[in-house]
């Protein structure tokens, strides 16, 4: 037995490295659950042949608080340069120590929570948030959740690493707007994000968060190398089974590495994580030795902090938006001022609850960013006299359009217009249904829609599948190939997946990952409405609470009735998975550009049905990039990798839709 366990926590440990770890997953999720059930059930038959590497210890129970942890080596802040002279009078320092050029490693700076991981014979035992650098919170169980930690290392090594632990963009966006749609805390940025999962004293809640780890240093006490370089040791860590950042670059001086902060300071925004600067740093260790340390920092390593992504104007007014689901939400409308690379006229208030926290009036010069450098967000108001003459913002009780009540409901703090027919919401849930995430309904957005709608020809989506051609020509400045358009884009959207329908409902806490989670289990319509709450929950990332909105979404007359028009309309329901292969298995593509013949959804749906995986950045384990029009950072990425790249065309022939 003792041979079999062994056996699995190596295979299972294995397909973990290289599934998160190098991005090139070697079996699908089915096969690799299989093994990690196996293994469960022998250790709990088991219990004396568990051990701290075993996979199914990556999921613990609930803590009683954080204990401090002493760091065996210290962990230094960095000092920061902002511009080119600060940068080259950091250089001539170093260089007046050794007379001649000094060879220099650039990294990029990981906008996340440091941490430091202790490994005994190649066996992860402690993991220790940086604290004040010296002592620290002992996080061990929490991080052990994260996959691209390993549990255990390729070789029997004594080392400590340092790492950054993040949260992707598209996670941080996609864990916000679900505790928005919940009524829940949203977080400010991935890093807040990343360090209020890690605080968790239930692990298995960090279990659910997308965080993952970027290795950069090492103190190597027992192992099988001994670098002498700093690149050296990079490519030693990964060598155990570290992820580290493939943004790295080896110079031979400080004009190299000037280049890479320029070339880098706008490509950061096309990666998946966020990235606030660049760190520079001695390549020869015994130099590093050498040059030693300040007080707090070290001498033979600067952080270049790209131009900071904040800036204050005018809160003009506070606009009231009504969604889909009837939550009304505040946004800041803003005198318009250049954030990031675009000029800026709108901001996220999230909801009353945020106005009341941060205290900002109309007429308030306000700080704002672009959290995760993508959604422009107010942070505070800024200090001024003026401030305590502006009134204080007074919370809305009835609907800006309907004028409806607005109500609350249990445990969540947005504020709910009462009127089930109000025409924002209407209009709202139209929108949704068109958009790329639900329906996909191209020629048909929010100015379309308002006509329409004026007209009484849409109230509901059913009402979309009734138009006919000379409905479109009733539309301002629609001319007869726009109708044509318009009309042929809704009757094709009538064979979208199962799973885009159900986006498309506007079922409350239900977005596309959330569809794709159930219509995988539950692949037909019928199947859908015959499930029990228990047999929703029961399905891996849906809780009880999404689990009962589905169920008396499913249930209602209304819905019901709703679900039957469509079917009358020729809605075929089709589920994701019809007629699945493993063609491109363990095959990763990226898709970047604009492509012709359908849409990067679309694509990524026609990998998925044949066993690929799609990926948003570029990595030497990327198998494809296919390329469309204006394809942007990544197609040069995948040049200097020397990863194929497809046409669009050489896509549809690879997966056998030669058009």
């Amino acid at each position: 037995m003792q041979k079999r366990i062994d056996f699995l926590k190596d295979e299972l440990n294995k397909y973990a490295y290289n599934y998160y770890v190098l991005d090139n997953p070697l079996i699908s999720d089915f096969e690799y659950d299989n093994l990690f059930n196996e293994l469960k059930e022998l250790e709990e038959k088991y219990p004396e042949l568990i051990t701290p590497d075993s996979p199914t210890q990556r999921v613990g129970g609930i803590s009683s608080g954080f204990e401090e942890h002493k760091h065996k080596y210290r962990l230094y802040s960095l000092d920061n340069t902002y511009n080119e002279e600060e940068l080259r009078k950091w250089y001539e320092r170093i260089q007046k120590e050794f007379s001649k050029k000094v060879e220099l490693v650039c990294e990029l700076k990981i906008d996340g929570l440091a941490i430091a991981l202790t490994y005994k014979n190649g066996l992860f035992t402690t993991g220790v948030t940086r604290g004040d650098g010296i002592i620290g919170e002992n996080i061990t169980q929490n991080l052990k959740t994260i996959k691209a930690i390993p549990l255990k290392l390729f070789e029997d090594a004594d080392v400590e690493v340092r790492g950054e632990i993040y949260m992707p963009k598209t996670s941080f966006e996609k864990l916000n707007e679900e505790s928005l749609a919940s009524g829940e805390k949203v977080f400010a940025n991935p890093r807040n994000a990343a360090a209020g999962s890690l605080r968790q004293l239930d692990s298995t809640i960090t279990a659910k968060r997308d965080l993952s780890m970027f290795t950069y240093t090492a103190i190597i006490e027992k192992a099988k190398e001994q670098p002498l370089t700093h690149w050296d040791a990079i490519q030693y860590i990964k060598k155990l089974g570290f992820k580290t950042n493939p943004n790295i670059r080896l110079v031979d001086d400080i004009e190299g590495a000037i280049q890479f902060c320029k070339d880098w300071e706008t490509k950061r925004f096309d990666l998946d994580y966020a990235t606030d600067g660049v760190v520079i740093k001695v390549n020869r260790l015994d130099y590093q030795t050498e040059l030693g340390f300040t007080s707090r920092a070290p001498k033979w390593a600067t952080a270049f902090k790209f131009p900071p992504e904040e800036i204050t104007t005018i809160l003009m007014d506070i606009e009231l938006g009504v969604g889909k689901t009837g939550a009304v939400t505040p946004v800041a409308i803003l005198e318009p001022v250049n954030l990031a690379g675009s000029v800026v006229s709108r901001a996220s208030l999230h909801n009353f609850d945020e106005i009341k926290r941060l205290d900002v009036r109309i007429g308030d010069r306000v700080l704002i960013k672009k959290a995760a450098e993508i959604i422009p967000k107010v942070i505070k108001s800024v200090d001024s006299p003026e401030h305590n003459e502006l009134s204080v913002y007074q919370v809305p009780d009835k609907c800006p359009n309907c004028n409806s009540p607005l109500v609350e409901r249990e445990g969540e703090v947005n504020l709910y217009c009462a009127n089930l027919d109000c025409p924002s919401v209407a209009k709202a849930r139209l929108e949704y249904w068109v958009s790329k995430e639900a329906m996909d309904i191209d020629f048909i957005g929010p100015s379309v829609i308002e006509k329409l709608f004026a007209l009484g020809l849409v109230k509901c989506p059913v009402d979309f599948y009734k138009l006919t051609y000379e409905d479109f020509l009733k539309l301002d400045l629609v001319k007869e190939k726009s109708a044509t358009n318009m009309y042929n884009s809704i009757q094709d959207s009538k064979s979208r997946p199962l799973s885009r329908f159900v986006t498309a409902l506007s079922i409350r806490h239900v977005g596309k990952e959330t569809a794709e989670l159930l219509t995988n289990e539950l692949p037909t319509i019928d199947d859908l409405k015959s499930a029990s709450v228990e047999q929703l929950a029961g399905i891996e990332g849906i809780g009880e609470k999404i689990a009962l909105s589905i169920y008396e979404f499913f249930h209602d007359e209304k819905n019901l009735q709703m679900i039957e028009d469509f079917q009358s309309l020729g809605f075929e329901f089709k589920p994701l998975n019809i007629n699945k292969t493993d063609e491109l298995a363990g095959k990763t593509f990226v898709l970047t550009g604009t492509l012709q013949n359908m849409t990067r959804d679309e694509a990524g749906d026609k990998i998925k049905l044949r066993g690929g995986k799609t990926s948003s950045s570029v990595s030497k384990n990327t198998s494809y990039v296919v390329a469309g029009a204006n394809p942007g950072s990544k197609l040069d990425k995948a040049e200097k990798l020397g990863v194929i790249i497809l046409s669009e065309d050489e896509f549809l022939e690879l997966i056998g839709e030669n058009r």
